[in-house]
């Protein structure tokens, strides 16, 4: 035998889901239309896989407690690959016995058996969520699952066992405690008494609908406190309307009181404004008279003014060649001078050389 290995859900699984598909619209279910208040039904999860099932054994002395065997396609690859008929094992996961300080636990374990054999999964006919699968080899793997047994015209999650022997078996489900999570719910020999809804799927029967509670209480915690704060809101949202209501009609009120007011305002203060009026208008005349007026003048000295900068551009442009003609002149004169001035200076050198010549000959 080789050694078992874990590994994740089997492609094959996935074809089974169009199975588990048309079992949610055409599968059994009891609804009692004559109750007002809505009942759901325990259901299967939808991606779960048909499977027809044999009790094995009831065990108190291992983790995995409730042992089945059935039959599943699975793809084994001797030599060529192909789709063959395989041994699964499969095991109700997280539900364990606690018989260590009873006498007889084995006793207790074949009576737990009898009922899950003869009651609730008597017809054999499961739908099975691996969560974990073991291959022990190519045709033989143990699932450790979700199972659901269909009971009557219900169907019975094996998860729920220790709702029923909660003397026997101590572990293995949370119930989620909350008020708001109180709802009927049909299920295959529920515990009396006030009943809460434990984490799993269920059916609404009206619309078909497959929906689930989460196993994380914390989820549900959450959701009862955003209910319950959406509740405050509404609440105060009411008494805000119903305040924002009051405002609104005495502002109505106001603005009405404010419109009598104006129309009297305005009726008092028509002949003084009328004479007002006059006034300003034969000042705003003699103002616009007055603008025209300083308008035609500046317009005028605009006009002496662009003359007056053309006659001195023209007066600067002749200056500026004048001033050129005399800067040529200047550097002529500087040329000639410099000129004389070495003449000066080499005629001087010559007499100078002859009077020392004279000198020496006296």
């Amino acid at each position: 035998m080789t050694a078992p290995k874990v590994l994740a859900v089997a492609p094959l699984l996935l074809a089974a889901v169009a199975v588990a598909a048309s079992l949610l619209s055409t599968g059994p279910y009891d609804y009692h239309s004559q109750l007002s208040r809505p009942v759901y039904l325990l259901w299967f999860p939808p991606h779960a896989v048909p499977m027809n099932l044999t009790l094995l054994n009831v065990t108190w002395w291992k983790p995995e407690a409730i042992w089945f065997k059935g039959t599943y396609y699975v793809r084994a690859c001797i030599g060529a690959c192909n789709y063959v008929p395989a041994t699964i094992y499969v095991v109700q996961d997280g539900v364990r016995m606690n018989l260590f300080k009873v006498q007889r636990p084995q006793v207790i374990a074949n009576f737990i058996g009898w009922h899950i054999q003869n009651r609730y999964c008597a017809q054999g006919i499961a739908m099975v969520d691996p969560i974990k699968i073991i291959v022990l080899n190519p045709t033989t793997q143990i699932w450790i699952s979700d199972v659901y047994c269909l009971y009557g015209n219900n169907w019975f999650w094996l998860r729920l066992l220790p709702y029923i022997f909660d003397d026997l078996i101590a572990e293995g489900v949370e119930a989620v405690n909350f008020t708001d999570t109180r709802v009927f719910v049909s299920v295959p020999a529920k515990p009396p008494g006030d009943y809460v809804i434990p984490a799993g799927w269920y059916l609404d029967p009206a619309t078909k609908r497959v929906f689930r509670i989460p196993n994380d209480t914390a989820v549900m915690a959450e959701l009862q406190r955003l209910r319950m704060r959406a509740s405050e809101l509404e609440a105060e949202l009411a008494n805000k309307t119903a305040k924002l209501a009051q405002l609104n009609a005495t502002l109505i009120q106001l603005n009405s009181t404010i419109a009598q007011l104006t129309a009297a305002l305005v009726e008092a203060r028509s002949a003084p404004l009328a004479a007002e009026n006059q006034r300003l208008k034969a000042q705003l005349e003699a103002l616009n008279y007055t603008r025209a007026r300083l308008e035609a003048e500046a317009n005028a000295y605009k006009s002496q003014l662009e003359a007056l900068r053309a006659s001195v551009a023209t007066q600067l442009a002749q200056l500026t060649a004048e001033n050129q003609a005399l800067k040529a002149q200047v550097a002529s004169m500087n040329k000639t001078l410099a000129r004389l001035n070495e003449e000066y200076t080499s005629q001087t050198a010559q007499l100078r050389h002859q009077l020392e010549a004279w000198t020496r000959a006296a």
